[in-house]
């Protein structure tokens, strides 16, 4: 119940300070990019990489709503230390699945930046291998395991016109799960304004 309250707030924040800005004609607009970029565990894990996609609507001068799916690729260590198979690695896919609340930061016309978090569902497949020991034999099997959960991203992206409605660009997310493991990315985009 405390979690449920816990990701409400971010959501409350968000109204109360859209509906407290003034009102002036602004026009829509929605933009779409995708980028390439680095990933890693937070704990004791090997890099690997990262790609996303991001639609994203802008509904006032400084707030915008942004869908994104973001697939991280890495590498932990193995559970197993007497496991004779080199490396001794479990490969991880986490898919996050977010929906962000954008707050754009106020700087200068051509470059653009903003924060953002709101909520997130994921999946994380671990490949790995089951050991099996006694005084007669032993057995290795490869097994991959599957779990999903919710998590909380933090995500701070800028960019800056590169040629008439494209825009490139660096961020940096920081995908928060107490639970399971938290993970960060870091990576360049390309954005398409529509």
């Amino acid at each position: 119940m405390k979690q449920k309250f816990t990701l409400l707030i971010p959501a409350l924040i968000f109204f109360h300070a859209l509906k407290a800005q003034k009102s002036t004609h602004f026009s829509k607009e929605c933009q779409i990019s995708a980028g390439y970029g680095y990933a890693n565990g937070v704990e004791n894990s090997k890099s690997g990489s990262s790609i996303f996609i991001q639609m994203n609507c802008q509904l006032s001068s400084q707030f915008s709503l942004a869908t994104e799916f973001e697939h991280l690729v890495f590498k932990m260590p193995g559970y197993y230390p007497d496991l004779p198979i080199t490396p001794n690695v479990q490969n991880l896919f986490d898919d996050y699945y977010s929906l962000l609340i954008k707050y754009c930061l106020p700087l200068n016309a051509k470059l653009h930046a903003s924060v953002a978090t709101g909520w997130a569902f994921y999946t994380r497949q671990n490949q790995y291998y089951d050991f099996y020991n006694d005084a007669t034999s032993q057995r290795i099997t490869h097994t991959e395991r599957s779990f999903s959960d919710f998590g909380i991203p933090f995500l701070l992206e800028t960019n800056y016109p590169v040629w008439k409605n494209l825009r490139a660009g660096v961020r940096v997310k920081y995908n928060l799960n107490p639970q399971e493991g938290s993970t960060y990315s870091a990576g360049i985009d390309v954005e398409l304004k529509l």
